[in-house]
This record gives structure tokens, sequence and C-alpha cells, in this order.
């Protein structure tokens, strides 16, 4: 009487091991035959740029995975490398099972031809690239990375790469949330731009480094983008409110500063420097927070002498501001026009000269009568 033999079929074979990584393979194992199969090893033969379990087609991989009933079925998992020539579509491995009969005799089981597919590598996209670099400025790079799929991400990194030694990043590499295919999330580089560049477009180069499969990271890209660096711009605007300044007067003049910087600037403090034949008695002033395109109005006092030429003389002001990013900056220097005009003469008496001499006249007369009282 023939002894009923068991038979094997694999089916499920499942890996989510791209090109280029490492990791696990699920093969499902049924013993469809009539027989128990005792003390059942598996040897398998891989090749064609897929290593299982370190095998090689001289030397192939051994697992026991113990006793199979008649229609019972196991699952094994296996170490699978593949490597990064490979392309799409399946690739064959040869199982061989050997098992232990009814009389603990070894036996030769059926080979099988089993498929492993190779998982289809990521692909990302990035959208909505824009900036905000001017020569000698700091700025940023913001836009949109979208997972294209087919699986979802996780720990996945974006890494940056200027192509310009004029473009300086300091943290090239961005921290990506959990994707799911089709997600997208927003990201952003703070970017420092070299005075000495020239204002024109410059190329980065971004890269995607994902998990593949369990034990390697992957890559995709470089994905090339542009981006423009425009011309050094003034970092505020100033227009005069209100200024009447005269031959041997101290008056206040009031300014009008805007923030041109595409960004919000705090503790912004104003210098106002004067040469003869002005003179600047209260120089400082101080604007708590400019948003882009804000203005504000400061005040200084400034001095001229009584021989002053009836023209217009230039001022000089700097601006000692804090940026976003909490760096304390210092403007280039600003010069202003004062227009210098001719004295109201001893009747004005209302600027701050006059009425210096006024107060100064009355206490002298004061203090005469004062004495001449005593001695009377």
């Amino acid at each position: 009487m023939v002894p009923e033999e068991p038979r094997f079929e694999v089916s499920n074979i499942s890996t989510g091991v791209e090109p280029g990584g490492s990791g696990e393979a699920l093969l499902e194992i049924e013993n469809t035959g009539p027989g128990t199969s005792n003390q059942t090893r598996t040897s398998i033969t891989s090749g064609n740029g897929i290593t299982v379990d370190g095998s090689t087609p001289e030397t192939p991989a051994e697992q026991i995975i113990g006793d199979l009933e008649p229609n019972e079925s196991t699952t094994m998992t296996v170490d699978v490398a593949i490597d990064e020539s490979i392309s799409g579509g399946e690739r064959p491995l040869k199982i061989d099972f050997t098992y232990e009969d009814e009389n603990g005799i070894e036996r030769q089981a059926n080979s099988v031809t089993a498929s492993l597919s190779p998982a289809a590598e990521q692909a990302f996209a990035i959208d909505d690239l824009e900036s905000t670099l001017a020569v000698g400025y700091d700025g940023e790079v913001t836009g949109t990375l979208t997972n294209e799929g087919p699986r979802t991400v996780d720990d996945a990194v974006l890494d940056v790469t200027p192509q310009s030694e004029s473009l300086f990043i300091e943290d090239t590499r961005y921290a990506l949330p959990e994707l799911e295919p089709g997600e997208s999330t927003e990201f952003r580089y703070p970017t420092d731009v070299s005075g000495q560049a020239d204002a024109g477009p410059r190329q980065l180069q971004f890269t995607v480094e994902y998990g593949s499969g369990d034990r390697t990271t992957a890559t995709d890209g470089p994905i090339s983008e542009r981006v423009v660096i425009d011309d050094r711009y003034e970092e505020f605007s100033i227009e005069t409110v209100a200024a009447d300044v005269r031959q041997g007067e101290t008056s206040e003049v009031l300014l009008e500063i805007t923030n041109e910087r595409p960004e919000t600037l705090s503790n912004v403090d104003a210098k106002l420097y004067a040469d003869s034949p002005l003179d600047a008695p209260n120089s400082d002033a101080f604007v708590n927070e400019l948003e882009p395109g804000e203005s504000a109005e400061i005040r200084f006092e400034i001095a001229a002498t009584a021989d002053a030429a009836l023209e217009t003389h230039p001022v000089e002001l700097d601006f000692e501001y804090d940026t976003e990013r909490g760096d304390t900056v210092v403007s280039d220097v600003y010069q202003h026009p004062i227009d210098v005009g001719e004295s109201n003469g001893d009747d004005g008496g209302t600027t701050v000269g006059s009425i210096v001499t006024v107060m100064a006249l009355l206490t002298g007369a004061g203090l005469g009568i004062g004495l001449w009282w005593r001695r009377a």
C-alpha cells in the first residue's frame, strides 16, 4: 500500500521592500496532500537580484516550519534584500520541502516555484514653491510636498541642497509627518542670501528619505526646483510728516517709517545723526513692532544754528531691529533731507529755543524783584 504523502502550495508572498531595500516577506504554506508532514523543513533558493535569509544560488536558506496536517497551513517570515538595479515585475523563488513520515523516515516532498514582487517605489511631488529671498537678507523657502503613493510613509525627511554658494540653509533636513497616499504637507526653510550675491534664479535640489522595508532607507529624488533672488531693497521707507526747522531754534520733527521687508520687525530702535549746522538734542525713537507694509511715526528734536544756510541739509538715520527668526540686525544708513527756514524773530515765541530764552529772562527779572523786595 502506497503511503499517503503531503503536498505543499505557497501563496500570498507579500513584501513592502523596494529595490535597494531590505525587510521581511511573508509566505503562506499549506499542506494540500492527504498525508501528514512531520518536522517539515523548507529550503529556499533565490537569485536574480533577490536574496532570502542570506541565501545564494549555491547555498539555499533553510527554515523549520514544524508539523502540518492535511489542509493545514502556516506562515513563514523570511528576510529579503532586493538589489537597487531590480526593476518592476515578479522574481521566482524555488522552495523545496523535506519532512518525516509516520515511521520517522526523512522524505522529499514536491518543490514549489513561487513569485516575489518588489514593492513599487514611492513617488513625491513638490508644488507651490515660493521664496522671499533678496540680496543680503534673510528669507525663507516654502512649498508643499505630496505623497503620490503607493504607500503611507512615516518618519520621512525632506532634504534640500542649494546649488549655489550664495544661498545658505542652516538646517537642510525637514521632518515630515505621516503621509498617506495623496496627502500633502507644507514645509519651510529659513534661508540666508549673501550680500555679494547677484539677483536672479537659483536651483534647489530636494530629496525625500523614507523607510523601505523594515531596515533600510530609500530616497526619491533629487527633485530640482528654482527660486529667484531679488535685488537688494530698502528695509524702510521714510517720509516727512511735519518739520519746521528754523535758524537759531530747536524744533520737533515728525517722520513716518514703513517696513518694506516681507516679515514683521520688532524692537525697532531709530537713531538720527546730524552734522553742523544742525544738531539733534533728542535723537532716539522706538517702535515696538511693524508688520510688512505697516507704518509708524517717530519724533526727534533738531536744532539749527543762527547762521545756518537757508537750504536743505541732510541728516542720517539707522535702525536696529529684531527679525522673526530672532536675529538682531542693524540697517543701512539712510539720508533724509531737512529744510532750514528763516528765524521767526523775537516775536515768534513758539519754538523750543524762543521759549527757553523767554523763561530765562523771566527768571532773571523775578530774581531782581525778589532781591529789591528783600532789601526794602
